[in-house]
């Protein structure tokens, strides 16, 4: 009867343990991003064409944890407070929207994230 309860509660723990590291696994996965008028973006390190560039589409007000996706407008969890960002002077195609961020004095390419399921 012992060893059957000593065997229960390791197989448990391995269980909890293993719950844990996939959730921290799953968690180190979220990209960078900002949110701008209902539509997540995923932040690149594509330099931006300065000939592309629209009107503002303001800057970052609210900055939000690393590890958790902005969900309401002009937030972001990577992007500064106060990061100016632009939207790009003609859309392309409507599936396949970017905006311009600014990092460092560059400015940057960020792309609309496309779920699947």
């Amino acid at each position: 009867m012992n060893k059957w309860l000593i065997g229960c509660c390791v197989v448990l723990l391995i269980g909890v343990a293993g719950f844990f590291v996939y959730k921290n696994y799953e968690r180190h996965q979220t990209p960078t991003a900002v949110h701008v008028e209902g539509v997540d973006y995923a932040l690149t390190d594509e330099p931006a064409d300065l000939e592309k560039i629209g009107k503002s589409a303001g800057k970052v007000q609210k900055v939000v944890d690393r590890y958790e996706l902005p969900k309401r407008n002009l937030e972001s969890n990577f992007l500064k407070k106060g990061t100016e960002l632009y939207f790009e002077k003609k859309q392309s195609e409507p599936l396949n929207q970017m905006i311009v961020y600014e990092r460092d004095g560059e400015k940057f390419i960020a792309r609309e994230m496309i779920y699947t399921n």
